[in-house]
């Protein structure tokens, strides 16, 4: 056995352990592990690792495989390449294990004590070795009971509490845990709104009819509901009565925050009825999580994040006295769950691996612990976090996906949201700039999420995002569907590919940690590699220059707006072109930068690529987000989502200025990118999208 720090890895069960919990690691990675912990302080090198690993006439992508697997051993030890506590990398050569190392073997336990100490009688060392077994007894005994309470895990029965064809979602119990609210959204408009259901009841009970309404909360004396009406930017809060009645406006929320309107208006209700905590636009126009009183609507900000972060979807402990909530590091809502005191006093960070936190979050009946979804273990599931700090916990034996997290005070019961995701990346035809010519193809189908497609320049390859293996990597695959492959192994997020127009690389964004940042990979495959841009800032979407010589990004370093910059390919510094906003640039052939206003915007601006006066490019009525257009030859095309109407494929000729409809969609369409030659498009079409809220009986 071996121990470093709090870490133990026993070396015939194949496990690693931290503190005495079982932290998972795949084989591979472990045995790279195992072969560093064996020559402490020496450089393993990489024919050292690739031998023990990898038999001789064994055909893989070597480079990139173990990359990967020392950056999960990496990951599992809560370590860094850039500032290493264990795991230094020797560049070009190999690995080198710089922490300290203790080796213990299971025949001869007493290696681990003091050299120096000397022995005593037989029957002294009987008695020894009847205390070191009660202290051993007493010490798993209470790791048992520990390990228990924090696990939490017995569940009776899981099952389905709804069940309509749609999305339902953000659940929450009644204080007396008999009743349940949620949100359900409907597409087609037609079952859209609050719903409220009764533990063994018939059908739910419909509250309100508006797609607009989410987030439902109950009043501490369960007599009434409130729901936040509108988009995290600009929402008002309502309140009806539990049966069914008129809303109420109790409260309006105007924040001037843009970056982050994906995020739900999650608010919570104090255990003594006095006030709502929800996430506000601050002094600073940041969001932070404020204080807000149903007798005046005075407000108290609570936290203050730094300059690039903000903190949403808060949640009051059911003692009143913390508050928890999600901190968001950028445009790539990658949260860490923190909580703060509502008496005031700095916010404390409970989280540690800058994953993907789906909020709201929920407390135990006895405040003293967290519930919260992530995708820290890859696909979402449900995580048990102890209030004040420690290792989070996987909640076995609730189904996955797992969303939105509930807890009833009374009852023992859990809920949560579980769905299904299916998508496919489509072809177009185009008879002409106007029209389609037959039938979209269907190129890739997933029952995981595709996004961000883009040709290459001899249209004949298409790079393309998709969380198929468990987080969002880059994959490609042929203009006719054949061939598909995985060209990233990160493990993390990737996504918004974009390939130079020599074809010989593809630029995207990744996040390794807090931040994104922008990566480029050989076409053929290899290895990943970092172009420096604004350190300390998310730095994402990429694009190529026609000369291949730069690679236009967006950041939003320091406390600004998300501004379009380029950065030399070769290696340089980073220039800035836009002053008043701007995301998603693409580099057209006759010399200008096209881009969004914002994350989310129906304009489109252009620019001269050497920076200058901007101008409008287009202005869509029904144009929702930077990844919903795409420039074509002789034009923009785009979708543009009517309500009631469903989708639309649009085009704007830039030679007569106008504006044609090209085709009609039944189903959700996103993310288009047209062909070089401006004969087809593809995109992504979301098949299928629906989820149910699911009870946990008898959960402890």
């Amino acid at each position: 056995m071996y121990s470093f720090g709090a870490f133990q890895v026993d070396t015939q069960t194949g496990e690693l352990r931290k503190n005495g919990v079982r932290i998972h690691l795949q084989a591979q990675p472990f045995q790279i592990l195992l072969k560093l912990l064996e020559h402490p302080g020496k450089l393993v090198t990489r024919e050292e690792l690739r031998a023990a690993l990898w038999p001789a006439n064994t055909f893989v992508d070597f480079d990139t495989g173990l990359n990967t697997a020392v950056k999960r051993v990496r990951d599992a030890l809560g370590d860094s390449a850039e500032i290493p506590r264990y795991i230094e990398t020797v560049p070009k050569k190999g690995y080198r294990f710089i922490g300290a190392v203790e080796s213990v073997s299971r025949d001869h336990p007493e290696e681990i004590a003091s050299s120096g100490r000397t022995r005593g009688t037989s029957w002294m060392k009987w008695v020894g070795l009847v205390g070191v077994l009660a202290v051993i007894v007493t010490v798993w005994w209470t790791y048992l009971r520990r390990a228990e309470r924090f696990a939490g895990t017995t569940i009776n029965e899981v099952v389905p509490l709804t069940g309509m064809i749609s999305i339902e979602d953000h659940p929450t119990f009644s204080p007396d845990g008999n009743q349940v609210a949620y949100t359900v959204f409907d597409p087609d408009e037609k079952r859209s709104g609050i719903y409220a259901v009764v533990m063994g009841g018939e059908k739910p009970l419909r509250l309100t009819t508006s797609s607009d309404d989410c987030c439902p909360v109950w009043s501490p004396d369960g007599r009434s509901i409130a729901f936040a009406r509108g988009l995290a930017t600009n929402f008002t809060i309502y309140l009806l009565p539990a049966l069914g009645g008129t809303p109420r406006k109790i409260y309006e929320a105007e924040g001037e925050y843009s970056q982050h309107v994906d995020m739900s208006p999650d608010f919570s209700w104090s255990p003594d009825g006095k006030y709502f905590t929800l996430s506000l636009s601050d002094p600073r126009k940041q969001p932070a999580i404020a204080l807000v009183s149903l007798a005046d609507s005075s407000k108290r900000f609570l936290t203050s994040p730094p300059a690039e972060y903000s903190d949403w979807s808060p949640s009051f402990s059911p003692d009143g006295k913390l508050i928890a909530f999600l901190r968001s590091s950028g445009p790539g809502f990658v949260e860490d769950v923190y909580v703060v005191p509502v008496a005031g006093g700095e916010a404390t960070r409970l989280t540690l691996d800058s994953r993907f936190v789906a909020g709201p979050v929920a407390w135990t009946p006895d405040s003293k612990e967290i519930i919260f979804a992530s995708n820290r273990g890859g696909i979402m599931a449900l995580w048990r976090l102890s209030a004040s700090g420690g290792a989070p916990r996987r909640l076995e034996g609730v189904g996955l996906p797992a969303n939105s997290p509930a807890l009833s005070l009374k009852g023992h019961r859990l809920a949560y949201a579980s769905g299904t995701y299916h998508s496919s990346l489509r072809h177009l035809r185009l008879r002409d700039t106007k029209h389609a010519e037959g039938e979209p193809k269907i190129l890739v189908a997933s029952k995981n999420e595709l996004g961000v497609p883009h040709f290459s320049a001899d249209g004949q390859k298409i790079v393309f995002e998709s969380s198929r293996s468990g987080y969002p990597e880059i994959w490609t695959v042929n203009a006719d569907g054949s061939s598909e492959a995985q060209l990233t192994y990160l493990g993390g997020f990737s996504g918004t590919p974009r390939w130079s127009h020599d074809g010989g690389f593809v630029a995207f964004d990744y996040r390794p940690d807090e931040h994104s940042e922008i990566y480029r990979i050989d076409a053929a495959g290899g290895t990943a590699r970092l172009v420096p841009t604004n350190a300390g800032a998310d730095n994402a979407v990429p694009s190529w220059s026609h000369d291949g010589k730069w690679i236009y990004f967006a950041s939003n370093r320091g406390n600004e707006p998300t501004q379009v910059w380029k950065v030399p390919a070769s290696g340089g510094a980073p220039v800035q072109l836009t002053k008043n906003g701007g995301v998603g640039p693409i580099e057209s052939a006759d010399g200008f930068v096209y881009y969004s206003k914002s994350l989310i915007s129906d304009e489109i601006l252009k620019m001269p690529i050497g920076g200058g006066e901007e101008t409008q490019a287009l202005k869509g009525n029904g144009l929702q987000c930077w990844c919903q257009w795409t420039l074509a030859p002789r034009g923009i095309y785009f979708f543009v989502s009517y309500l009631g109407e469903g989708r639309h494929l649009m085009f704007k000729d830039f030679a007569t200025k106008k504006i044609f409809s090209v085709m009609k969609f039944q189903k959700t369409v996103i993310n288009p990118a047209v062909a070089p030659d401006g004969k087809s498009l593809v995109y992504v079409q979301v098949d299928q999208s629906d989820s149910s809220i699911m009870l946990v009986n008898g959960y402890r």
